[in-house]
């Protein structure tokens, strides 16, 4: 069934690329794990996901340490606590969620003890809902200054959560939002030429997200079912 849902998940992909003039080679999938069990993440890697996201620190550390594939990535994506960003630094490839230059220098501080690199992005909260993480768009150039100059976090871009619509077309404007302050934040030169990623996009909206210029979406019930 993982198998069968990610060939689909893939066609519409390819189909939302298409009409955004977009190649869909340029969009990847990572599978939010969250609340899912140890066999459907293996299924989904052996399917070929190679990004897998996880929401809290303790339920990845049993997927980090049990699943091995050559090139495969383990994604922080859900609110990441300060006392809890030494843990994920041993864990993540990259850390989606930073929100604060403190969480920076933390990261930084842990990345340069065990001389590693870890890729981080900026969660911006476009809708200002005070229920989720991110920073307003505003101080998005400060934070993404800051963590330029730690050595061992490599900013690659930002990432969003948009309010919940029952109809994806009322999160457009969200991801045009957050395309339009990568852009305009390149231009500026605070992020650098490789600093393009955008992670938006999920189950419910990700056809949208595509089209809005999404370079990583986040699939957790259309890829694996309803949670475990």
């Amino acid at each position: 069934m993982i198998e069968e849902n990610l060939t689909e998940i893939r066609g519409k992909i390819s189909l939302a690329a298409a009409r955004a003039g977009r190649k869909a080679d340029d969009v990847r999938i990572l599978a939010a794990a969250k609340g899912q069990s140890r066999e459907k993440v293996e299924l989904a890697v052996a399917a070929g996901i190679r990004i897998i996201g996880h929401n809290y620190v303790q339920e990845a550390a049993k997927d980090v340490s049990g699943i091995q594939c050559p090139g495969l990535e383990f994604h922080m994506i859900g609110h990441l606590q300060k006392n809890k960003a030494a843990k994920a630094s041993d864990l993540f490839h990259v850390i989606q969620t930073v929100d604060d230059v403190k969480l920076a220098e933390i990261l930084q501080r842990r990345a340069e003890s065990l001389k590693r690199t870890i890729g981080v992005m900026i969660q911006v909260n476009l809708a200002h809902e005070i229920q989720k993480s991110g920073i307003n768009s505003d101080e998005v150039a400060d934070v993404a200054l800051a963590i330029r100059s730690l050595p061992n976090l490599r900013l690659l871009g930002l990432m969003t959560m948009p309010p919940f619509f029952d109809d994806p077309e009322a999160a457009r404007p969200y991801f045009a939002q957050l395309r339009g302050l990568r852009d305009r934040l390149m231009a500026s030169a605070v992020l650098a030429a490789d600093m393009t990623e955008l992670s938006m996009g999920m189950t419910g909206d990700y056809e949208v997200a595509v089209e809005e210029g999404a370079t990583i979406v986040r699939i957790g019930t259309a890829l694996f079912g309803p949670r475990d």
